[in-house]
């Protein structure tokens, strides 16, 4: 093996395992915060009932929870599906942190390649979503191997395998996520600053289209069940701070990431561009378009239908890695491999990662999410009393029992009819308004869980409301816990006296 092929698997390698074991620092953090918990019930349904489910609800993310699907149906318990959950997106991670490199190194050099690698594999928000029961670090592999496979079909102009792994790659990017449509612009500007030509864009368009074929459907029932996104707001200049933010960095690390990325556009020696007769997309034009397009194109659609969140693009946050690998290589000119550069590198990287270790472990806390069902759950199963009664506010609330069951077993839903996996959507069916009285009618004691972020007033359901005015009028309260997320609450019927206590 020669000693270029060497360094350039060690380039691939490590950031791999960087990655990976990012990943799996702290995989284990306690809970499954409501969107994983969503992604837990839903894929462990039975396949007509998941089936029927997308046609419904939730269709978006239909592939992800096929996926998931056999990796659940292998564990019994949330306490180990919440592990299981998430392994795919470390594996994804991991991928994507080994193409990052094998771009920069294909495109650059290997040591940039490594560079790359490893500002994307200790990158915080990278981190975050290694360990999300979500689809979108294996959308950002998705995106990662289908630029690597364009890099490849333009410098390997003969093998139109690529082009067809590259269509392959987006069509899976696309069904795992929609919002993955929008490497594609980054991909033809690429192509289009770097002159690759009209037979290479022919060929991408026509890679794209057939990529995009079997998305096509997913996309049009995923429009006719937009409204499960209808709460999203038109974002701002704030939105987009935030986004710049999250994916570079704040303060002392936010400063080394842009000047990186300005001694990423330095001129390189001439010597240094000749160096290779292949024909090569050149990094930065890979690098820039995908860092900035992506979020730019879904706050510009945002003005018009709020989609806007930072995550479904969380794929430009390759582009500033190639970038700050770049500008790391770029320091002393480290494509001649002279040591003072290599140590200024190494430094830099090195503060970058130091800086960014307190983010690294917030994320890994069980309030770095939104809330916390495991512990809304867990009050239940340490306070409930056989005859207690539960209530969400509202019924979609009723996650946390279906993430958790075992902690409801003493108590009773007496305004469940039917269950969520029932009904084949993502909320469970409770009984009118009407009955809830009768439905309390002699139960002593009333748990109520409610989001701590929602207030009363914003309840509005005629279901809702007459549960409120009942633990109002007829009940008291005994106790109220918080946990992260969550406030819940224990009544008291003022009939029981200080028998229900």
């Amino acid at each position: 093996m020669s000693v270029d092929v060497l360094r350039g698997r060690t380039a691939v390698v490590i950031p791999a395992v960087v990655a990976l074991g990012a990943g799996i620092w702290g995989v284990d953090r306690g809970s499954m915060w409501h969107d994983e918990a969503t992604s837990f019930t839903v894929a462990r349904r039975s396949l007509p009932a998941l089936w029927d489910t997308l046609g419904q609800v939730d269709a978006v993310h239909g592939l992800y929870y096929l996926l998931l699907h056999p990796l659940l149906a292998l564990v019994s318990g949330p306490e180990l599906g919440e592990i299981v959950l998430r392994v795919p997106s470390v594996l994804a991670t991991g991928v994507a942190a080994a193409g990052v490199a094998a771009v920069a190194a294909h495109t650059a050099s290997s040591w940039t390649g490594l560079l790359a690698g490893l500002s994307y594999a200790t990158t915080p928000v990278v981190s975050y979503y290694a360990q999300e029961g979500r689809s979108y670090a294996m959308v950002t592999a998705a995106v990662v191997l289908a630029t690597l496979f364009l890099a490849k079909a333009v410098s390997e102009p003969r093998r139109p395998r690529w082009w067809a792994l590259y269509g392959a790659a987006v069509a899976v990017g696309c069904l795992l996520n929609v919002f993955a449509v929008f490497a594609l612009p980054a991909h033809a500007v690429t192509l289009l600053v770097s002159r690759a030509g009209r037979v290479a864009l022919g060929r991408w368009a026509l890679a794209c289209a057939a990529g995009l074929v079997p998305a096509a459907p997913l996309a049009w029932v995923s429009s006719e069940q937009r409204g499960q996104v209808g709460w999203l707001m038109r974002p701002g200049w704030e939105s987009a701070a935030d986004l710049v933010t999250r994916f570079a960095g704040t303060g002392a690390s936010l400063v080394i990431t842009v000047g990186l990325v300005v001694l990423a556009f330095l001129p390189r020696r001439p010597a240094e561009d000749a160096a290779s007769v292949t024909p090569r997309l050149p990094l930065l034009a890979l690098a820039a378009p995908m860092a900035i397009l992506p979020p730019a194109a879904l706050l510009a659609v945002s003005q018009v239908r709020p989609f806007y969140q930072d995550r479904y693009v969380l794929y430009a946050v390759i582009g500033l890695a190639w970038l700050a690998g770049a500008g790391l290589a770029a320091i002393g000119r480290l494509s001649r491999w002279n040591a003072p550069g290599i140590v200024v590198a190494c430094v830099l990287l090195g503060a970058t990662t130091v800086l960014a270790l307190p983010s690294q472990a917030d994320v890994r806390r069980i309030a770095s999410r939104n809330d916390d069902p495991a512990g809304a759950a867990r009050v239940i199963r340490e306070g409930a009393r056989p005859g207690d009664a539960v209530l969400f506010l509202p019924m979609g609330r009723r996650i946390v029992a279906d993430a958790y069951p075992e902690d409801f077993t003493a108590v009773r839903e007496v305004a469940l009819t039917r269950t969520a996996a029932q009904v084949g959507a993502l909320i469970s069916q409770e009984i009118p308004a009407r009955e809830v009285a009768a439905a309390l009618d002699g139960v002593p004691r009333v748990w109520a869980i409610q989001r701590s972020r929602i207030k009363d007033s914003h309840l509005s359901t005629p279901q809702d409301l007459a549960k409120l005015r009942l633990l109002r009028d007829d009940y008291r309260q005994e106790a109220r816990t918080r946990v992260h997320g969550y406030v819940i609450r224990l009544f008291v019927s003022e009939a029981a006296g200080s028998s229900g206590r």
